[in-house]
């Protein structure tokens, strides 16, 4: 069935359907189909989709899952979760990191000296954590990115 590419859609499904049951799916156990649905929202630009994914995203369950569910937030406006971006940068798995940074070098943000501080404090405290140095060039370039302005 439509499982499988979530692309096919009948016509009189209309749009908003059609974002609220891709939505719907990113609340699944089922990697491979919340994955499926994180792509489509990719190719939609959904942007009612930022909250849901990043809820889905920072579920500790899916957290060695959650790679292309990040990815399918390069899509969409992030502009007023340079917090969230961040702490996915900062946490999440090497794929995960991947897309975060992405995100912070090709959008354009809003936030506060308040929203800086905390970044750097995350920042502070999870760079003496940091067992695998992998990503650790890419996540200080993105952090003093920021600090340059």
């Amino acid at each position: 069935g439509f499982i499988e590419n979530l692309t096919n859609w009948p016509e009189e499904i209309s749009e908003e359907e059609v974002s609220e049951f891709l939505i719907s799916l990113l609340k699944l156990e089922n990697p491979v189909i919340r994955n499926k649905a994180a792509l489509a929202l990719k190719d939609r630009k959904e942007n009612k989709a930022l909250e849901p994914l990043l809820i889905a995203i920072f579920k500790k369950e899916n957290h060695n899952y959650n790679g292309t569910m990040v990815y399918a937030l390069e899509s969409l406006d992030c502009s007023k979760k340079l917090k969230e971006i961040f702490k996915i940068l900062f946490y999440e798995s090497y794929e995960s990191k991947i897309s975060a940074y992405e995100i912070l070098c090709n959008q354009t943000f809003e936030f506060t000296k308040q929203d800086l501080i905390e970044i750097q404090q995350m920042w502070r405290e999870h760079k003496c954590q940091l067992e695998k140095k992998e990503g650790i060039s890419m996540i200080q370039d993105a952090v003093d990115g920021f600090y340059s302005l």
